[in-house]
């Protein structure tokens, strides 16, 4: 046996089985899920890396005004 084979056999029953423990919108408040689409979990990805690079060259700037006078 191929090892893709094995490899894609898992991942469709993987697949099925998860598919069938999603519950169905019943449209109620509590029941409501907050679905992230592809395009906006990368938007926000890239913001917080952003983010994340202002903080660190903020640590950097401080560090150099303490450090130069």
């Amino acid at each position: 046996m191929d090892s893709n084979t094995a490899l894609e056999a898992a991942y469709s029953a993987d697949c099925s089985r998860l598919r069938e423990e999603e519950a169905p919108f019943d449209g109620s408040a509590g029941a409501g899920v907050l679905r992230v689409t592809r395009r906006a979990s990368l938007i926000a990805a890239l913001l917080l890396s952003l983010g994340l690079w202002a903080a660190i060259w903020a640590a950097v700037a401080s560090l150099a005004s303490v450090l130069l006078g």
